[in-house]
């Protein structure tokens, strides 16, 4: 539960940023040359940005899910998750490794 939170109140924050950051004016020459051609260029402009913010989302949801997988699954060894507080360490102080 307090990891839905902490991934709702990071997502509300991204949103709040993105929302507030003034219009950027990268675009490809191509998506440019359209643009300024164009006898509405605001409204060109604003559906070029309204699209690659689209082409965006897939992407990073991928890369957001594959991040929620590996670290849900961080320790998982012979089939069982282990907690990191009950796990035993390699080795003690009292007997060196070997090798």
């Amino acid at each position: 539960m307090k990891s839905l939170r902490v991934l709702l109140l990071g997502s509300a924050a991204i949103l709040l940023v993105a929302s507030a950051c003034e219009p950027s004016l990268a675009q490809c020459a191509m998506c440019g040359a359209s643009v300024q051609n164009s006898t509405d260029a605001e409204a060109a402009s604003k559906t070029l940005d309204l699209a690659a913010m689209i082409l965006l989302v897939p992407p990073v949801a991928m890369f957001a899910g594959l991040f929620g997988v590996f670290y849900r699954f961080r320790n998982v060894q012979g089939g069982r998750a282990v907690k990191a507080s009950t796990e035993e360490p390699a080795f003690s102080e009292e007997q060196p490794p070997e090798f």
